[in-house]
């Protein structure tokens, strides 16, 4: 039997945390870590599983960025058994793409933190398939963010019609074009851009005590105006306070006529906290964050040690 969590209905804004079950002893409080997905006294499902959406970078991709062996076979081999799998993803759609593709997924892709869901491309030599759904960034939010890294001195980039756009050629524009491997646009000025709309705003900052400066001077400076969260320890993201993993997640699965309760999640950072609150049944990385591990009924292993091909397994989902 899973243990119950609490739900709210995908897109009433991020989801508020549990809190965290206390451990006897003194007085301290810590998250619980929930068991191993593989354990045989682990919980599963209530419901028969239809959906299974997985997080990329950290959860399916390692830190050197290589998709194990066997999760690319599990993966292919849930989506041949029937099962839809979905690509939840921080990253650009060009980003995702081959990566859902590697593995076998022909389901939309969720990306930009769910700020963009879009249908793959139909194999006409297109490059990339309708949009479903879109929640940009308000431009007065962009422009004042912009306006909070300048002053601070970190690097910012803008996204607009699926292309990274920046002011400056530093280091941290090509760190994140090398993860992403996506080519670096570059303009005189972003503000004429921010205006126009953009998809997501990042604020790349290499450095975990600038990142988290970063970080808490754009929740202070935007004042809920933006959802601001971190994928990777050293993107602070900036989206639509609407636009979050588990309100795509939701939407999709309207979309496709499929229950949230029938849907699996696995991630392994912040910002798929919302994503695994609105998910019938819900994993997460081990090592993840206790923010995550409130929202989990069960941990995997990491991306390096094959984690979501165990998940897929432990749920009798691959054939």
């Amino acid at each position: 039997m899973r243990r119950q969590r609490g739900r709210r209905p995908p897109g009433q804004g991020p989801a508020p945390l549990r809190q965290p079950l206390r451990l006897g002893g003194g007085g301290t409080t810590a998250a619980v870590t929930p068991p191993r997905i593989s354990a045989p006294d682990a919980p599963r499902p209530s419901r028969a599983v239809r959906l299974v959406a997985l997080d990329l970078d950290g959860t399916c991709l390692d830190v050197h960025q290589r998709l194990a062996p066997r999760t690319r076979a599990a993966v292919r081999a849930a989506v041949a058994g029937g099962t839809t799998v979905v690509v939840a993803t921080g990253r650009m759609y060009r980003s995702a793409l081959p990566w859902a593709r590697e593995m076998g997924v022909t389901a939309p892709l969720l990306c930009y933190q769910g700020a963009l869901v879009r249908e793959q491309p139909d194999g006409d030599g297109a490059e990339a398939g309708p949009v479903l759904f879109e929640d940009p960034v308000d431009p007065p939010a962009a422009e004042e963010a912009l306006r909070i890294a300048r002053a601070g001195g970190w690097h910012y980039q803008a996204y607009q019609d699926d292309r990274l756009l920046c002011e400056e050629d530093r280091p941290e524009a090509h760190l994140y074009a090398r993860i992403a491997q996506v080519e670096i646009h570059f303009v005189d000025d972003l503000v004429p851009v921010l205006r126009r709309g953009s998809t997501k705003v990042v604020c790349v900052v290499d450095d975990p005590v600038g990142a988290a400066r970063c970080e808490a001077a754009m929740r202070e400076g935007l004042d809920g105006r933006a959802l601001v969260t971190r994928s990777l320890p050293q993107f602070v993201e900036i989206t639509n306070p609407l636009a979050s993993k588990g309100r795509a997640l939701g939407r999709l699965c309207e979309h496709l006529g499929v229950g949230l309760d029938e849907v699996v999640a696995v991630g392994d950072a912040p910002n798929d906290s919302d994503m695994l609150t609105v998910a019938g049944f819900s994993v997460a990385v081990e090592g993840a964050p206790d923010r995550l591990l409130v929202h989990a009924d069960a941990i995997c292993a990491p991306a390096e040690q094959a984690g979501v091909a165990d998940v897929l397994v432990a749920l009798d989902l691959v054939g």
